[in-house]
């Protein structure tokens, strides 16, 4: 990756009082580090977003403040907004480059599982970064993954088959499952309910219209007695 360099002014403007900037679309942030002290800056923002699209949060930029010789350093942290997702906020740290780093670069996935057509599985993606150990220069953007090898549904990707520089020190458990395709999920139907009630209802009516038969049978029967017993 080309050097990344970006130009920040000092920043006099502090609390409250940065709204302003990040209206008229100036991001407040600092650049600090155990050589660099701390240096509260702003910079463009549009600048920002295309900077950190190039160098996330791994790739070593060159900060020049106000003009001065730039000092090496990575992305530490954007705060953003919840709704608009603008950013409000970066930090530049700038660290030892003499000195080891961890940090969780970014999995990025490719291919489509031949597993996937052949059982109508789906992806499951266990972790999306892997935690490393490296010199600030060496430290990847990204690693990049091939689904490829998952032929099958007993087929996984673990942490130990990603490749990685001889320079990079993979910190995650090499058993730790990053990828593989789950079998597909079977809707069951749901069984008929019966409501309490229904049946005894009309039982209870059956019951009823059976009673009323029989005692208009007997009503007749009584009159038709009372005409014989008239007739006599």
């Amino acid at each position: 990756m080309a050097d990344l360099q970006i130009n920040v002014d000092a920043r006099t403007v502090t609390g409250k009082h940065t709204r302003r900037l990040r209206a008229a679309g100036i991001v407040p942030g600092v650049v600090f580090g155990k050589k660099a002290g701390s240096v509260a800056v702003q910079l463009d923002a549009k600048a920002l977003d295309q900077l950190y699209r190039e160098a996330g949060r791994t790739s070593i930029v060159r900060v020049s403040v106000g003009g001065a010789a730039p000092t090496s350093a990575v992305i530490k942290s954007l705060q953003r907004h919840p709704l608009s997702g603008k950013t409000l906020h970066v930090d530049f740290f700038a660290p030892d480059l003499t000195q080891e780093m961890s940090v969780d670069v970014p999995i990025v996935f490719t291919g489509e599982p031949p597993a996937i057509e052949a059982t109508g599985g789906f992806l499951d993606t266990a972790i999306s970064t892997l935690h490393v150990k490296a010199l600030p220069s060496d430290l990847p953007h990204e690693l990049n993954v091939d689904l490829m090898p998952l032929v099958d549904l007993d087929s996984a990707i673990h942490v130990r088959d990603i490749v990685v520089a001889a320079n990079v020190t993979v910190l995650n458990d090499p058993d730790e499952i990053v990828a593989r395709v789950l079998p597909p999920r079977v809707e069951e139907e749901p069984e008929p309910v019966l409501v309490e009630g229904e049946e005894g209802a009309e039982g209870e009516e059956g019951a009823e219209g059976e009673e009323r038969a029989e005692g208009e049978e007997d009503a007749g029967a009584a009159s038709e007695g009372g005409r014989e017993d008239d007739a006599s």
